[in-house]
């Protein structure tokens, strides 16, 4: 999708002016020169709004300036909102020459306050009645500011020559800024107000009457195709119904009641299309909130600079397999938060946070994931993606184990296990003891009766678990104490993956001596004879 600049921009022709100089001086002590002929090619105003008052919304301000290229005058309309008495906010790009970064001199701008309809005004600069009209005395434009394609940071400041009456009985009034850092949630409902058109066509024209309409956040991870790299200082919003269209640039869009401004109006879709997306610069960025609270050189947020990979430790990604999401290149020393979520309609967050590995469960066989990443720094939040996986699919490769070493002392046995998975899904190693135990028979009433009863031996065998601990990565160790001299004593080792799936169980087998002064010592008739 094409998306354009959103400022009204009306072409007069000079056909009566000799000459450049003459037509400046015009200009200076009559700027009402005539009736526009045709509309450029810009865009958006709000299609399919609802006609409002300036009381309903009485930070909005109409910004118009009137210059010269060449041999034609042009007139530009956009958008503002009231910041204080002498400061009004506005896009960067109206107050721009086209497509550039350098700006029009002040005295060339009119800022009108406190106006519902403002068609009178555009053409004679005659003041409606009741509101307010103000020359401007200086322009601040965003010193990050860049036109499309790469549009950020489209925010400018008007100082005004003269205060504002700023009260409810004038229709005047500031709106407050929305926190720094609290970006509009995505489904989050928005307002917006402007003079724009009311219709997308080419050569329409507003009709010079305040419109409003209410809009949806949509988040930046939804909108990437749009903000892309900048996803920190822009933010997106939707409607099913309406859209912004031209003459709308630089006029706010709120949030809440009372309302805080979240946006600057930026872009939308050439001829305005209803349900496409409108671009909005985010106040809330710390990159462009320090800029229009004064700074010249604002913290600058995470720009991405090569993208995000999913990397599965399996050949293709399957169900307790851990995939590692790797954050890419980014300029501006961030720190990550890593969000795994499913690729499906539902779009279901699966785990959020720092941790950049994530294991799928069972219940995801069948899904494709992707990974989202947050850069963040003193700048603001910038958002990347990762590709998708392919569908989850069902581990079906068993872990391996091996019994690295066994060594004893006295009654005391420790067991080295090796245990590894070939599709790196987490390993549990479960290793015991066994080993023959005799003992003398309980004895019955009836054969304590015969003299062989009291000799008679029985035999068990005894299983012991033994406790495990891990050393390193695969490798792990688990101790016996306790254990019988001179019995055969049977080590086995059985090692398990998160998905049920076990190793071929493993062996070793010992037999502990006493040590020499512990034996038996044979008695003096039975040692060897001269």
């Amino acid at each position: 999708m094409s998306y354009l600049l959103s400022r009204s921009v009306h072409r007069l022709t000079l056909a009566s002016i000799a000459g450049l100089c003459t037509l400046a001086l015009t200009l200076q002590a009559s700027p009402a020169v005539a009736a526009p002929l045709n509309d450029g090619p810009l865009a958006p105003y709000i299609i399919n709004g609802q006609e409002a008052s300036i009381s309903q919304v009485p930070w909005q301000v109409f910004v118009m300036h009137i210059f010269v290229e060449g041999e034609t005058i042009f007139e530009g309309t956009c958008g503002g909102s009231i910041l204080d008495s002498t400061h009004i906010l506005t896009a960067a790009h109206c107050v721009d020459h086209e497509g550039t970064t350098t700006t029009y001199p002040a005295e060339d701008f009119f800022v009108l306050a406190g106006a519902s309809e403002v068609s009178g005004f555009e053409a004679t600069l005659e003041v409606p009645a009741g509101s307010q009209e103000r020359r401007v005395a200086r322009v601040r434009a965003d010193p990050y500011y860049s036109p499309l394609p790469n549009i950020k940071d489209d925010v400018s400041v008007l100082e005004l020559s003269r205060p504002l009456e700023l009260s409810a009985a004038a229709n005047a009034e500031a709106i407050p800024l929305v926190v720094t850092g609290d970006t509009p949630a995505p489904g989050t409902a928005l307002s917006l107000s402007g003079y724009g058109k009311e219709n997308g066509s080419e050569g329409a024209q507003p009709n010079g009457k305040l419109y409003s309409t209410t809009l949806t956040a949509v988040g930046s991870d939804a909108c990437r195709n749009v903000v892309g790299v900048n996803s920190a200082v822009l933010l997106c919003a939707i409607s099913a119904s309406s859209s912004g269209c031209e003459g709308d640039s630089g006029g706010p869009l709120t949030e809440g009641n009372p309302p805080v401004e979240v946006g600057v109006v930026d872009f939308g879709g050439a001829t305005c299309p209803i349900g496409a997306i409108n671009g909005f610069t985010n106040v809330a960025a710390p990159e462009v909130r320090a800029f229009i609270e004064g700074s010249e050189s604002p913290p600058v947020a995470a720009r991405q600079t090569s993208p995000p990979r999913l990397t599965s430790a399996a050949a293709s990604p399957v169900d307790f397999s851990p995939l590692t999401c790797e954050p890419g290149g980014w300029s501006g020393s961030p720190s990550f938060t890593y969000t795994f979520q499913t690729e499906n309609a539902a779009a279901r967050a699966l785990q959020s946070g720092p941790s950049d590995v994530y294991a799928p469960p069972a219940s995801l066989v069948g899904i494709p994931l992707v990974c989202i990443v947050q850069a963040s720094n003193p700048g603001g939040v910038s958002t990347g993606r990762t590709g998708t996986t392919p569908p989850i699919g069902v581990d079906s490769a068993a872990p391996v184990a091996s019994i690295a070493g066994l060594r004893c002392h006295m009654r005391t046995c420790t067991l080295s296990v090796a245990a590894t998975d070939p599709n790196a899904a987490a390993v549990g190693v479960e290793p015991w003891v066994s080993y023959e135990v005799s003992r003398r028979c309980a004895a019955n009433a009836r054969s304590s009766r015969h003299r062989s009863a009291r000799h008679a031996v029985c035999h068990r065998t005894a299983s012991v678990i033994m406790p495990v601990s891990s050393v390193s990565a695969g490798h792990y160790q688990a101790t016996a104490t306790g254990l019988p001299y001179d019995e055969a004593v049977v080590f086995t080792v059985v090692a398990a993956n998160a998905a049920g799936l076990r190793a071929t169980p493993v062996f070793r087998t010992a037999r502990l001596r006493p040590p020499s002064r512990h034996r038996t010592r044979q008695p003096r008739s039975l040692k060897s004879r001269r």
